[in-house]
């Protein structure tokens, strides 16, 4: 990338998007094109580009379609288990965070949570007009429970998950990432 030639060309199309001509320095007319409000607004966007491109020595991230969530067993037998009760939130941030791939999606705390209910071990319902999940009997019999909280925003129920639901998570994770890519 060629810097000098960078700033040269920022450096015209600031002046046309101000309305100079950026070979004489001349102000142009107000029927001249380059003040047409689309053309200019283009001229402004692209110098702002331009100005990042310099000030940064590098050409801005394109919004790139990332790919799906996948991670390895390997990468899988480096989460650590706690003793403490653990929210789906902290599990799934843990999980994110043994991979590396920055092009690929992460893992939803929804996304495992839609898992757990297909296969039984939570379930959906309402409660004082709010959808809610629940561990299920199997699923309080792995490990999972529900806690009382209350928050800034009143009261609600979260699902905890001891070491053993958190090992059945892991340990099934492929049952996962196969209803994840269904």
């Amino acid at each position: 990338m060629n810097l000098e030639l960078l700033k040269h060309a920022q450096n015209y199309i600031e002046k046309m998007a101000n309305g100079i001509n950026p070979l004489t320095g001349e102000s142009v007319p107000d029927t001249d094109l380059i003040n047409n409000i689309k053309i200019s607004r283009c001229l402004f966007y692209v110098n702002s580009v331009l100005n990042e491109v310099i000030t940064n020595n590098k050409v801005p991230k394109s919004k790139t379609k990332k790919i799906p969530f996948n991670i390895s067993r390997e990468e899988l037998n480096n989460f650590i288990y706690s003793d403490e009760l653990l929210s789906i939130s902290k599990i799934v941030k843990q999980i994110n965070e043994l991979t590396n791939n920055e092009n690929m999606t992460k893992l939803k705390a929804t996304d495992v949570c839609n898992w757990l209910i297909s296969i039984g071990l939570m379930m959906e319902g309402t409660l004082y007009g709010r959808k809610v999940k629940r561990p299920t009997e199997t699923g309080i019999s792995i490990g999972m429970s529900l806690e009382h909280r209350i928050g800034s925003y009143g009261e609600y129920d979260i699902t905890l998950y001891n070491k053993t639901a958190q090992k059945f998570i892991i340990d099934n994770f492929e049952c996962l990432q196969e209803y994840l890519n269904r």
